[in-house]
């Protein structure tokens, strides 16, 4: 991408009165900034969103309403929530000022070592219960509850992030009208519809369900598969993976299993009936504090050497329509996740043709994805080469006799390879080997000769 939101380059600039002292962390709707309140002098943490999805939402239009669930959010004060003190504008740019919390994700803590004793889960499971019961009373929906926007923090408490924004800060900036992490998403987001409340007790029902049993509910495929899986509403009870099985197993799993009813009318009606019900299932949660070993925390995550951090903001917009034709809303989900994960262009062709399961359609896919893909991919930046200076008919001589080799992504290759080929030779070398059959091989390095 090319949005410069707020370059820090080792010096300090402000953001309204707030003084930038660095990033936090980045990702493909934004970047949340290191930041400093002179007035009362705190640390905050200030959320932006990339200017090319504020466009492609409607500009003005999206700003207000930005504006407007931002302030409702900042209404929303509890022990359990992230408190939003501010939101401001500069330029076409929207800033979200919020308070600095010096935690661990939840998601850090599922993946460390030892596991989470039920005592502790029922600890985590009631002040996620409580923030959310916050919210829903001031009429908003997270609609993005998962481990990652669930904070640990250093006194054993628990704050819940990104709620009510996060269906502005997410995918319905693109236009997707869906917000969600598909593993954590009611059925009835994967639709892309109006959702309430409920959508919130069906992921905390999911989230109960990992961290009571070790694992997500719904295990392989890809998201046509989970989402066949969830509307389908088919899990083994979260007990049946535990050795042995604790006290009021049955109950854990009635609640559990309520909350993920695929009928939003089936499930709790609102957060204190589904925190009434684990209460009764799981150990005391009174004084159990959380544990004090954390893993350490993850990198922040950044686009950089991704091919969400090099495609142009056309391009990824291209590729995201291409999906959503093909697959609904979960597309621009698909697109995104896989550009984010991808170093170039062939993993994420791969990735999202991981998600398809017609191998018609997975083919077509693929073509298209050729297409829009190799004219728009720049060379990943890799040390000084002597073949990136090679003049493009060249590069494009290369692609034309590794194409019957290797397909459409020819060019896409020779691309890639040529960014880190220390000279022609080795250029040619390099493409040779991915070519399996010897004999056309040996005609790729006769014919490749200068």
């Amino acid at each position: 991408m090319t949005d410069a939101t707020v370059i820090v380059p080792g010096g300090r600039r402000f953001i309204g009165k707030y003084r930038v002292d660095g990033v936090l962390g980045e990702g493909a709707m934004g970047v949340v900034y290191d930041g400093h309140d002179p007035d009362i002098e705190r640390p905050v943490a200030i959320k932006t969103v990339h200017p090319h999805l504020i466009e492609a939402a409607g500009g003005q239009e999206w700003l207000t309403r930005f504006a407007r669930e931002a302030r409702a959010a900042g209404r929303a004060l509890h022990p359990n929530l992230v408190t939003v003190f501010e939101f401001l504008q500069e330029g076409r740019i929207p800033y979200l000022v919020m308070e600095k919390v010096r935690s661990t994700t939840l998601e850090d803590r599922m993946a460390a070592r030892p596991p989470l004793a039920l005592a502790e889960i029922h600890a985590i499971l009631r002040q996620v219960l409580a923030g959310l019961d916050c919210i829903h009373r001031a009429g908003i929906v997270h609609r993005d509850l998962k481990p990652a926007n669930v904070m640990l923090t250093e006194g054993g408490g628990v704050k819940l992030t990104d709620f009510g924004i996060a269906r502005l800060t997410a995918m319905e900036a693109t236009g997707a009208g869906m917000v969600g992490t598909p593993s954590y998403m009611a059925p009835e987001q994967f639709a892309g519809g109006e959702v309430d409340a409920r959508a919130d007790i069906y992921a905390c029902g999911i989230l109960a369900y990992e961290l009571a049993a070790g694992r997500k509910p719904f295990q392989g495929g890809g998201v046509e598969a989970l989402f066949a899986a969830v509307r389908q509403g088919d899990v083994a009870p979260p007990s049946s993976f535990l050795d042995p099985a604790p006290a009021g197993a049955e109950a854990l799993d009635r609640a559990i299993l309520k909350a993920m009813s695929v009928d939003p009318d089936d499930r709790f009606p609102d957060a204190g009936a589904l925190a009434r019900a684990l209460a009764e299932a799981l150990p005391a949660a009174d004084g159990a504090g959380l544990s004090d070993s954390f893993a350490p925390r993850r990198a922040a995550r950044t686009t950089e050497g991704t091919m969400l951090g090099r495609l142009s903001s056309h391009t990824m917009l291209e590729v995201e329509r291409q999906l959503v034709a093909r697959m609904g809303p979960m597309g621009r989900i698909v697109a995104r996740r896989a550009a984010a994960g991808a170093a170039d262009a062939e993993q994420m062709i791969a990735a999202v043709l991981s998600e398809l399961s017609a191998a018609g359609e997975a083919q077509s896919m693929r073509d298209s994805m050729l297409r829009l893909l190799a004219d728009a991919v720049a060379p990943p930046p890799g040390p000084a080469a002597a073949a990136t200076a090679l003049p493009p008919a060249e590069l494009e001589r290369l692609a034309t006799l590794l194409k019957p080799h290797v397909g459409p992504i020819a060019l896409v290759m020779v691309k890639r390879k040529a960014a880190r080929a220390a000279s022609r030779e080795a250029l040619v070398a390099a493409l040779s080997e991915t070519i399996p059959d010897p004999a056309g091989r040996a005609r790729f390095l006769r014919d490749a000769a200068p």
